[in-house]
């Protein structure tokens, strides 16, 4: 018997917690934040909601959904791990660490900047290999040399990545450069780690790529839009999916519109597509990211149901629950902020 029958059987039986598209259509029809709690409370997040609003008197009810969803998520993941035979458990935690990455960056900007402890756990979500109660003891640490020695304490080959980076970084007094270090190291120790010929490795490979992408594509865009004032932008990572010809191509265009352009003949071509129209209407940058960050969302989501008997039903699984989590905080704030209903349903990722 396979590593991937029992393991996945049992993510099967997990993913009939996730939300439908019916929860969706019920929250949208009557948004307010009293419908988007009831329905939560009628669901798997139950629990958490309850657990949140309990701990958290004092916080709005958009920022109490964040906090059960992302407490939600962070549980399902550790479950997912705990139950993975070794082989597997070592793609899901791979797939994983990219959210210790995250965490860690967020936590070294915060003790960069001076923040206490408190502040610099509110950032960071406890998506990863890392728990919650790992996060905080991180960012307890009273500097970025602790930090990186507190990396190593869970023994998770993550964690020495993560301290080599920061003990290597050449700027380690600028957030920028702190945080090009965590992820280039990540990356590069990440795909290290797979085999090409694998069938199950292949996939995450190819999502580690995508992510490469989409980082890469958005330093490239930050950059277009601060000229002339920054003329030279950061340094790109290596190994992503898209030609190296293409994204010279693409820091040379001379304005965001031409670079959407080149961007609507590459596999990112349908979230231009569909985040031109917001864009035009909000001139926000992180719009048109969300839109990219979208299909390799909806490809990686899509994983789920391609073969039930390999990597690509956790991996798929892990992308449709956080795909959950970043519907929910998009329904939350926009209840907050009082966004249309249809401003708000342009932005969900439907899979």
């Amino acid at each position: 018997m396979s590593e991937y029958d029992y393991l996945n059987a049992r993510v099967r039986g997990m993913s009939t917690d996730l939300l439908t598209s019916g929860f969706y259509e019920q929250v949208l029809a009557a948004y307010s934040e009293t419908i988007l709690m009831d329905a939560l409370l009628g669901s798997a997040y139950s629990e958490d909601m309850h657990r949140a609003r309990e701990r958290h008197a004092s916080l709005s009810v958009a920022a109490a959904v964040e906090a059960a969803v992302w407490s939600h998520a962070a549980a399902t993941f550790q479950r997912l791990l705990f139950a993975a035979p070794p082989s597997p458990r070592r793609l899901i935690a791979l797939q994983l660490n990219r959210w210790d990455v995250a965490a860690v960056a967020a936590l070294a900007r915060a003790r960069l900047a001076g923040a206490p402890p408190h502040e610099a756990l509110a950032s960071v979500l406890p998506l990863g290999e890392m728990t919650a109660e790992d996060l905080a003891r991180l960012a307890a640490e009273p500097d970025l040399d602790g930090l990186a020695d507190a990396l190593t304490k869970g023994k998770r080959p993550i964690g020495f990545e993560m301290r080599r980076a920061l003990r290597e970084c050449p700027a380690p007094a600028d957030p920028r450069a702190v945080e090009r270090s965590l992820y280039q190291a990540y990356f590069a120790w990440a795909l290290g780690q797979l085999r090409e010929g694998d069938p199950h490795e292949v996939l995450l490979r190819d999502g580690i790529r995508r992510h490469i992408d989409i980082m890469n594509v958005v330093t490239l865009l930050t950059g277009i839009r601060a000229r002339p004032q920054e003329t030279r932008p950061d340094v790109l990572y290596e190994r992503g999916l898209l030609p190296q010809k293409f994204l010279d191509e693409l820091a040379a265009c001379p304005a965001l519109e031409d670079a959407f352009e080149a961007l609507a003949s590459s596999y990112l071509g349908p979230g231009v597509e569909k985040g031109i129209l917001t864009y035009g209407q909000s001139q926000s940058l992180g719009v048109m990211e969300r839109f990219l960050e979208a299909v390799v969302v909806e490809h990686s989501c899509r994983l789920f149901r391609r073969d039930s008997l390999s990597a690509a039903v956790p991996l798929g699984f892990i992308w449709r629950a956080y795909n959950e989590c970043v519907n929910l905080r998009l329904l939350a704030r926009g209840t907050r902020y009082h966004m249309p209903a249809a401003a708000v349903r342009l932005e969900l990722v439907m899979v």
